[in-house]
């Protein structure tokens, strides 16, 4: 096979498995909605089940991708155009897996919540948000699929909008919900900490990130999804 037909193949394939990754990602989206929109326990473990089973899928998928970007450049030394568009993947490729890791806190967080006064209160909020969120993640991978610059502008305009309109949505339902003001402060005042502590999350999975990487350069091992402490 000639030296650019291997190229070509390498960057097709990185492109496949991607596009698994991305399918598989936006299938938990949309599972999550269902157990948050369900009642049903019997179906919600059954759909859980699912979104434990795909996010291992997840994970060896992320591992496959950066194996064939860093095979894609070492061994075909690609022209600009496709080292943009792999080096894209790879990076849209460590968020998706960002992605997965945070429906997994989330569908942990529902089954623990889910039967709570508080969050019946919030329920139609919560979901909203998700919505919200779920629409972003569908245009941004759209933008990337499709070469349309005009869903990602979007995606990233909508952010800013997206949280002012969250934030205003659980305010607003917290003032409504029928419970005493003292109440509602508290709420209020858990939502402030939960901001703050999100962003402090943030940046400590940012410094994980960081630290993995340096650990692959320095060593050559690739220790994400596996149990470092051991």
């Amino acid at each position: 096979m000639h030296m650019s037909t291997k190229k070509e193949q390498s960057i097709q394939d990185t492109t496949k498995s991607f596009q698994e990754m991305a399918d598989l990602i936006l299938l938990q989206l949309n599972l999550i909605e269902k157990v948050m929109l369900s009642a049903d326990e019997g179906e919600n473990n059954r759909i859980i089940n699912e979104i434990n089973r795909n996010e291992k899928e997840i994970d060896r998928l992320e591992v496959v991708i950066s194996d064939k970007f860093i095979n894609s450049i070492v061994l075909y030394q690609p022209l600009a155009s496709d080292l943009r568009k792999l080096i894209s993947i790879y990076r849209m490729t460590i968020n998706l897996e960002r992605i997965g890791d945070l429906v997994m806190n989330i569908t942990y967080a529902i089954v623990t919540i889910s039967k709570t006064g508080e969050y019946r209160i919030m329920s139609d909020v919560i979901l909203n948000m998700f919505q919200s969120g779920r629409v972003m993640v569908e245009k941004s991978l759209l933008s990337f699929v499709n070469n349309d610059q005009d869903y990602a502008i979007w995606t990233i305009k909508n952010d800013a909008v997206v949280d002012e309109m969250n934030n205003k949505l659980i305010a607003n339902s917290i003032s409504k919900a029928n419970i005493d003001k003292k109440t509602k402060e508290m709420l209020l005042s858990y939502i402030d900490i939960k901001n703050i502590i999100t962003n402090i999350e943030r940046i400590a999975d940012h410094a994980t990130n960081i630290a993995e990487a340096t650990i692959y350069s320095l060593q050559g091992t690739d220790i994400r999804h596996s149990d470092f402490e051991k």
